[in-house]
Order: C-alpha cells, then sequence, then structure tokens
C-alpha cells in the first residue's frame, strides 16, 4: 500500500527575483536558504511548516529574506566557505558539525548587518561631501549654513553597527569551544588569548591569533560597551560638523578619551576585519584539529580565481606531495 501523501512529492520552486541563477544553498538547522549573488531566499519545506503531519497538502515556501546575497563577503566567506571547509575536513576528536555551521550561520547574519549600515552610511556621507564639492553648503538670508547637511539616522546607524558588531565577536568566540572543547566563558579576545594559553601548549597558532588581534576587537567593543553603559567614560558619536574656521567635518565617533575617528571609514573597515577574524578563526581552529594523519593544506585563491558572485576566499585541499612521500616511506 502506497502511503505516500501530496507533500512527499520532490518539490520544484521557481525563485524570481534577484540577478542570475542559483549560485550556493545552505541548510542550518530547520532553515534552507538559497543563494543568488544579490537576494537570499529562505524555503521552508512541508515538514518545517508542518512536522506534526496534520495537512497532506503542505506546500513548499518560498520567500526573499534578504537583499544581500552570495557576492557578501560575509556570505560567502564566513558561512559558506567555511561550512564547506567544516564539512570536508577530517578531525582527530568527532564534533557536532551541525553546531559549527550553526555558529557560523548566526555570525553571518549579524556581519551581514554590519555590511548594510556600513554602506548605508557611507553612501549617505559620500553623497553629502559631493554636493559640497559641487556647491557648497547653503546659507539663509542671514548667512547661516542653513539647512547644514546631517547624515540621516546616523546615532540608530551606529546603535544598530555596533551592537551586530560585538554581537559578531561574541559568536566567533564560541568556535573555540564548539571545535576544541574548552569551556564556552569568554566573549573578547582578550580573555579567550588566556583561556587558549592556558588549555592549549604553547605556541598553537590559533592562541598567537587571537591575541594579535585582541586590540581592534577591544576597540569595536568598547565602542558599544560605552554607549550602552555610559559612566566614567562614554561613547560620542558626532554627524557633519563645522570648525570655527569654517571647515566641514565628517561623521566621527570615540570613547570620550580618545582621538574621534571617521564613521564612514570604521564601519567599512570593521565590516571586513569582522569577516577576516571569523574565516581565519575556523581555519586555525580547524587546522589545529585536523587528524595529522592527513595532510590537510588551506589554500588560497588568486584574485583571477575569485568569482565576484560568489567570492570565497579560501578552500581545503590536501597536499598530495606528502601523500606520495608518506606512501614511499612505507613501502
Amino acid at each position: 500500500m502506497n502511503s505516500r501523501l501530496p507533500r512527499d512529492s520532490a518539490g520544484y520552486l521557481d525563485l524570481h527575483g534577484g540577478t542570475g541563477g542559483i549560485t550556493a544553498m545552505c541548510s542550518c538547522g530547520d532553515v534552507l536558504e538559497v543563494y543568488k549573488e544579490d537576494v537570499t531566499f529562505r524555503i521552508k519545506t512541508p515538514e518545517t511548516i508542518d512536522p506534526d503531519r496534520t495537512n497532506p497538502k503542505a506546500p513548499f515556501v518560498a520567500a526573499i529574506a534578504d537583499t544581500v546575497g552570495s557576492s557578501s563577503p560575509a556570505v560567502a566567506r564566513v558561512l559558506l566557505q567555511g561550512r564547506d571547509i567544516v564539512e570536508k575536513i577530517v578531525l582527530e576528536r568527532e564534533i557536532d558539525k551541525a553546531a559549527v555551521v550553526q555558529v557560523l550561520y548566526q555570525c553571518k547574519e549579524s556581519i551581514v548587518a554590519c555590511e548594510k549600515t556600513a554602506r548605508r552610511v557611507a553612501a549617505s556621507v559620500d553623497t553629502i561631501i559631493k554636493d559640497i564639492e559641487a556647491g557648497g553648503v547653503k546659507r539663509d538670508a542671514r548667512g547661516a549654513l542653513n539647512p547644514f547637511p546631517q547624515a540621516l539616522d546616523l546615532d540608530s546607524d551606529a546603535t544598530s553597527f555596533l551592537i551586530n558588531a560585538k554581537r559578531a565577536v561574541q559568536l566567533i568566540c564560541r568556535l573555540p569551544a564548539t571545535i576544541l572543547g574548552i569551556p564556552l566563558k569568554d566573549n573578547n579576545f582578550e580573555y579567550l588569548a588566556k583561556t587558549l594559553a592556558t588549555t592549549l601548549e604553547p605556541g598553537v597558532t590559533v592562541t598567537e591569533f587571537v591575541r594579535a588581534n585582541a586590540a581592534p576587537v577591544r576597540y569595536l567593543i568598547e565602542l558599544r560597551n560605552w554607549q550602552e553603559h555610559p559612566n566614567t567614560k562614554r561613547t560620542i558619536v558626532t554627524n557633519f560638523s563645522v570648525a570655527p574656521d569654517g571647515t566641514l567635518t565628517p561623521p566621527m565617533w570615540h570613547v570620550s578619551d580618545e582621538t574621534p575617528q571617521s564613521i564612514r571609514e570604521d564601519m567599512l573597515a570593521g565590516a571586513d576585519f569582522l569577516v577576516q577574524i571569523a574565516e581565519a578563526m575556523l581555519i586555525h581552529l580547524v587546522m589545529h584539529a585536523s587528524d595529522k594523519r592527513i595532510p590537510f593544506v588551506i589554500v588560497e585563491l588568486g584574485p583571477a580565481q575569485i568569482n565576484a558572485e560568489l567570492p570565497i576566499k579560501y578552500r581545503l585541499s590536501i597536499d598530495t606531495s606528502k601523500l606520495s612521500r608518506d606512501a614511499g616511506a612505507s613501502n
């Protein structure tokens, strides 16, 4: 007797929207995401919609989840590249690889939010500067700079960026516990470096990596912490401003006892930095934990090899020359 229901038939979906064809897919828990270069679709299957199987005709559902797709460095290099490396590598100890991918997925979500905010703020600042360079700042009949240009929603954009940057750092700090099995207790690189130093043997690459990047990570976290909990210090966000000599200063931010920095430049650099430390953390961890009987190597792709629609930068490979030498030695 055939007990198959209509919902059990193979699903087929035409995904409308975005540019070009499908570039990648990623399943993470109950979430299935399908990517075009500039769009993310989220697919729900009959099983995720109706796990109790009460509706024999429960449908597939496809919806655009984000106007960012696989061309995003966060999507390509944090999630998709990281998932491929994790799934292919053989480790010395068994781990929950799905849990690692889940952390990468959440990290991707936070960094994508940072990327979008950074692009929005940069576009606003660039437009204002271009208009000023073309026609100066408008003055009213009394000579006042009126209306004085401002980047709209700057305070809320600064808050959004810093919240998501801090969350991304906290998620990156979960990777060592998920992969190496060390205690899960650190939310910043300074404390994580100490945990790694006391848990792993001296001179391990991942420990040195975390220690080397503790200062720039602390910079981002302190901007958020002193914004959220002002006390002896506070985070100051200033929009376009005019100096006594009439010169204009673009939007800046800083902790109250430090030198102001360009918000535009910090956001763009910060989003890229988060991608770099997320992918590097994963690579250092899995290479440290890999089965040393297999000569795994990480290969960096050259500029001509990188696909702009899916700009993965690193891939896992095997050093076949070492396999040949090992085989010869065993004969």
